[in-house]
């Protein structure tokens, strides 16, 4: 699913929160500042410590949730969910599920359900700014 141009912002500017589970359903959260987007998939660079903390985690259940980093600062972040590899260091995600988590009656909407350009249209009638400032 092709991100929107908002989204890309969001999440190349302030990172992203990486949320994996083992096959049981154990968390583990990291959380990294530079993140890259390339059409439906989010690259993220890893240090050595990260990789290792959710390594397990990936190869046990490749599924993982993905949310814009310095979550206070942004008035209506979206969840991504998708799979992921782990190549050397880098956490690459094919972004296969778009959620909105907007406070009030549209948290939880699944947005990759409309087409990229209904996506983009919901998006733009929300909001007008294409980055929050880091």
């Amino acid at each position: 699913m092709k991100l929107t141009e908002r989204m890309n912002n969001w999440i190349t500017t302030l990172g992203v929160h990486i949320a994996t589970s083992d096959k049981d359903g154990f968390p583990k959260i990291v959380v990294t500042d530079s993140v890259e987007v390339k059409d439906d998939h989010i690259i993220a660079p890893l240090t050595d410590t990260q990789v290792n903390f959710i390594k397990d985690n990936i190869l046990e259940n490749p599924v993982v949730a993905i949310a814009p980093g310095q979550i206070g600062s942004i008035r209506a972040p979206y969840q991504f969910k998708g799979k992921a590899t782990i190549n050397q260091d880098r956490l690459e995600i094919s972004v296969d599920e778009i959620y909105c988590t907007k406070p009030g009656y549209e948290a939880g909407i699944r947005l990759d359900t409309l087409g990229f350009d209904e996506l983009k249209e919901f998006d733009e009638s929300r909001w007008t700014d294409l980055a929050p400032s880091k």
